[in-house]
């Protein structure tokens, strides 16, 4: 089904002249910028890394693991930065066995997934028994809803306003089913050809190339709400790039176009670290890490930034009214524009395609961590590209480059 959908009003157009991004012989190595990114944002020094990036790596091909053997039954799960072990919630031996024998850490919780999950679409959030991707509507008066791992609660974002029914709903269940979270602001839909890049003349920016190995048809994945289905996508200087063959946007947030053929554009595994026209890095395959693991995103205002995933299957109800469900929260810089730009992690020296950005809970339309000293942390949303590879593979024939 094609969704055709106008931009958010919350994503800001941005004039801009550059020429677009051609066939070149050399392309700048952007992994030193990534290093000092993942520094910056996070506080974490080489030594750290040394120790801390293999542990992720590991963690998230167990994560894999145990998700693919154990199925629906798998527990919420996520990566404890301090131990640098995957902890995988469980409430019963025998599941407590398997995670051992995989080399993760059981962590004995009060609640199954099954109770948490029941509150959850209690609340307002989705019934994930259907496989089918369709257009559906919200009934959660929250700003945004998850399964936190780390509290095994249901996790409620609320704007003030929302406050006294969050605090309301956490009364009811208890509040060691239902943790509370306060926000500022309600969320917003942020607004070669590579990752990060501007797209629309910088009201959004580019995700990740895909393409048909058999055809050698080539396409960009980037957030829903950025294009119209039927449209033209342009990259810089407004040259096109192809036409939008699916936009989905609410209820997912991701959108397809096909490369037209022009000869314009040249299109790889690249993120670039500094849009457009910076360095870059090259992604291979794609993660659907834990809760805990180090990201980092690529957009056209906020360039590269670091943080980690906070969430999960989030349902993120935006302030023009829409909703979002299955979004992936994380704690990087995102401001509007760098909508459906390229959000990476960082594995065994190796970068994986994460998703593309959705939105963030914004001061002023500008990070969270610019005001009070950086004290507050930044709340942001990317949709996951396990999501969208999952619908679009099938369809389109498509993988990561």
């Amino acid at each position: 089904m094609r969704i055709k959908t106008a931009l958010t009003a919350s994503i800001l157009l941005l004039a801009v002249g550059a020429a677009p991004a051609l066939a070149q012989e050399q392309r700048l190595d952007g992994s030193a910028e990534v290093m000092k990114s993942i520094s910056r944002d996070t506080g974490l020094t080489d030594e750290q890394l040394k120790t801390l990036l293999p542990a992720q790596e590991r963690a998230i091909a167990i994560d894999a693991r145990l998700k693919k053997a154990i199925g629906e039954q798998y527990g919420l799960s996520y990566f404890d930065t301090k131990s640098e072990k995957l902890i995988v919630n469980v409430a019963d031996d025998e599941l407590a066995k398997q995670v051992e024998a995989a080399g993760a850490t059981p962590n004995f919780v009060k609640h199954s997934l099954g109770e948490l999950t029941e509150v959850q679409v209690a609340l307002g959030g989705p019934d994930t028994t259907s496989r089918k991707r369709e257009i559906v509507k919200s009934q959660s008066q929250f700003a945004a809803l998850s399964l936190d791992p780390i509290s095994n609660t249901v996790a409620i974002s609320a704007t003030k306003e929302q406050s006294e029914a969050a605090r309301e709903a956490a009364a009811k269940y208890g509040e060691d089913v239902v943790s509370v979270n306060i926000l500022d602001e309600a969320p917003k839909a942020t607004a070669f050809m590579d990752g990060g890049d501007g797209i629309n003349g910088n009201s959004c920016s580019a995700g990740f190339n895909l393409r048909n190995p058999s055809t050698g048809a080539r396409y960009l994945l980037t957030a829903g709400h950025c294009v119209n289905a039927g449209n033209t996508l342009r990259g810089q200087g407004n040259v096109a790039f192809g036409t939008v063959l699916e936009s989905w946007f609410p209820g997912y947030d991701d959108a397809i176009a096909r490369y037209n053929n022009n000869g314009l554009w040249t299109q790889g595994p690249w993120v670039d670290t500094n849009p457009s026209n910076g360095g870059i890095i090259t992604t291979t395959g794609s993660t659907d890490a834990p809760v805990g693991t180090l990201v980092c995103k690529s957009g056209i205002t906020t360039k590269f930034t670091c943080g980690y995933i906070r969430g999960k299957n989030e349902t993120v109800h935006y302030d023009t009214g829409e909703t979002v469900y299955g979004l992936t929260r994380h704690s990087a810089c995102v401001e509007p524009g760098d909508s459906g730009g390229a959000n990476v992690s960082y594995i065994g020296g190796r970068y994986r395609a994460e998703g593309v950005t959705s939105g963030a809970s914004l001061i002023n339309n500008q990070c969270r961590s610019k005001f009070f000293f950086g004290i507050f942390e930044n709340v942001s949303w990317y949709f996951p590209i396990a999501d969208s590879l999952a619908y679009y593979g099938p369809k389109y024939g498509v993988t990561t480059w």
